[in-house]
């Protein structure tokens, strides 16, 4: 197996942190504005740990690297076999992280808790790709109904959390002036 370079290491170990940072304030807000602030606060403490795992660090690091190739325009290709490596990592990660419609045999099933830290997770990824002005309504408006299909119920949640979410950010900004 190809090592990745400490570049490499340095990138991907960067901007997971600042994923996670964005995660965590996010899971913050919503503590204080719902009735699960005890459940959030302890999945902001663990919200994608299992990237440092023997089984997902090393394919995570060459799978952000990938990516930030891709974005950048430049040419990548996976080592001979790295990307069966990948693949099998993120089947480990969404077995692994309930705020994954994945981890769950029917998204349905996926707890208030869940679906609010999901929503964290497209905010932060929104925020971090610039999409939709940092908000998580274009990870769901893409995602539900094609790849994931919540019950009416769930679907509405996730939209209202979005919501939420959107304007006690925006408030918070505006505080900063």
């Amino acid at each position: 197996m190809s090592e990745p370079t400490p570049k490499m290491i340095a990138f991907f170990e960067r901007r997971t942190a600042e994923h996670i940072d964005r995660v965590r304030k996010c899971l913050y807000v919503l503590a204080a504005e719902t009735d699960h602030a005890q459940a959030l606060l302890e999945r902001a403490s663990t919200h994608d740990d299992s990237k440092y795992s023997a089984e997902e660090r090393v394919p995570y690091i060459w799978m952000t690297e990938f990516h930030r190739c891709r974005h950048r325009g430049e040419a990548f290709e996976y080592p001979e076999g790295m990307e069966a490596q990948v693949r099998a990592a993120v089947d480990h990660h969404m077995a692994n992280n309930r705020h994954h419609p994945d981890f769950h045999s029917d998204p349905n099933d996926m707890t208030e808790v869940d679906l609010i830290e999901m929503v964290c997770d497209w905010t932060a990824m929104s925020m971090e790709f610039d999409e939709c002005d940092g908000i998580a309504r274009s990870w769901a408006d893409k995602t539900i109904g094609t790849r994931v299909h919540f019950n009416e119920k769930n679907r509405d949640f996730v939209y209202r959390m979005i919501e939420l979410l959107d304007s006690k950010l925006d408030e918070a900004a505006k505080m900063q002036f």
